[in-house]
């Protein structure tokens, strides 16, 4: 039976976040209510959490939260193609589906697009209501409390690595940053066909998860021209880079890093100013280019993924809370006390 109030964590202001009671959100035409199983812990839940993004875009109260799974509970009018009980997939982001953008292919660049925990309330609750076309089935065999970083970790480096930078099997990856973000690139790149990953990072223990996956790493802590080492490591063979992590300098690093026709994929957010030979562009037919999220179209593949056992979720998890322990999460984040990702568990 579903209840009429449910546990969420609101937030009120900036660094006001309060475990409180609230209500289940109702469940319109076209939505399915999907109770919540759990989230990953991303570095963007506390941007939100520290009102370090621009003033118009903070929205209070706020439920956050935003990669999560969890299973269908309700149907609303109109829903096909899912049923009670049915485990789902939640995508971050979603857009309207009826601009140029999503009629492309890319509702992650929708303008009007909807953030779980973002611009509207997210999964750090016991429920929460979600269009049912962007709801994605998975085999009860997934563990949700482990596939719930699949949403945005999972999916974000599976595009930036299929489509954004093209990769082939037998490539060579770079890796910068072996958080959350970069196992999961490292993960997904080795199902893709990648021969040989290369993970650069200043912490032992980010880099002694990544060499769980195969990865020959590098710890770049007083290194410099980290590229040169990498040249030399590889044999100068390395097509693709990837920065996980975002700065100026490492986005540098990862361009000078791929041999001549390579390309670069900026994941990690940055204000940073970027320093790069523009020489380098045309003498050398490198390319760097931005990659923003996932398309929902290619959640049906990443859920694939998911079921057939790619995921080394034990290697990309390091550690569990309970909802009310988030903002202790969030604190243990910024002192660079969790190695990978973390998930917020949604007890019932």
């Amino acid at each position: 039976m579903i209840p009429e109030k449910m546990t969420a964590a609101v937030l009120h202001g900036p660094k006001e976040l309060k475990i409180e009671q609230v209500d289940v959100p109702s469940c319109g035409s076209g939505e399915v209510l999907v109770e919540v199983a759990a989230n990953g812990l991303c570095h963007t839940d506390v941007t939100y959490y520290e009102a370090k993004i621009p003033e118009k875009m903070r929205v209070y109260p706020l439920i956050l939260g935003h990669e999560a799974a969890g299973t269908v509970v309700k149907l609303g009018d109109g829903v096909t193609g899912l049923s009670l009980g049915d485990n789902v997939l939640m995508p971050p982001v979603y857009g309207c589906g009826n601009c140029p953008m999503c009629k492309a292919g890319l509702d992650n660049l929708c303008q009007t697009s909807n953030m779980l925990g973002g611009n509207r309330h997210g999964a750090y609750a016991q429920y929460v209501a979600i269009p049912s076309r962007f709801a994605f089935k998975m085999n009860k065999s997934v563990d949700m409390q482990k596939a719930c970083v699949a949403a945005d970790a999972v999916s974000t480096t599976f595009y930036a690595l299929k489509e954004r930078l093209g990769i082939k099997p037998g490539d060579s990856v770079a890796v910068f940053g072996a958080g959350g973000l970069g196992l999961a690139a490292l993960n997904v790149a080795r199902e893709l066909g990648a021969e040989k990953l290369y993970a650069v990072d200043i912490r032992d223990e980010s880099l002694a998860q990544a060499a769980k996956l195969g990865a020959i790493t590098v710890n770049s802590k007083g290194m410099e021209k980290v590229f040169k080492e990498l040249k030399k490591m590889s044999g100068d063979g390395i097509r693709l880079a990837m920065d996980c992590i975002g700065y100026g300098s490492t986005i540098a690093e990862a361009f000078n890093t791929v041999k001549m026709g390579g390309d670069v994929a900026v994941i990690g957010f940055t204000l940073d100013n970027v320093e790069l030979r523009a020489g380098n562009f045309m003498g050398l037919q490198k390319r760097v280019g931005g990659s923003w999220g996932c398309p929902t179209r290619l959640f049906p593949e990443i859920v694939k993924l998911l079921e057939s056992g790619g995921i080394e979720f034990d290697v990309l998890i390091s550690k569990y809370y309970d909802l009310p322990d988030v903002e202790q999460a969030f604190i243990d984040l910024e002192a660079g006390k969790i190695t990978g990702r973390a998930v917020i568990r949604i007890k019932h």
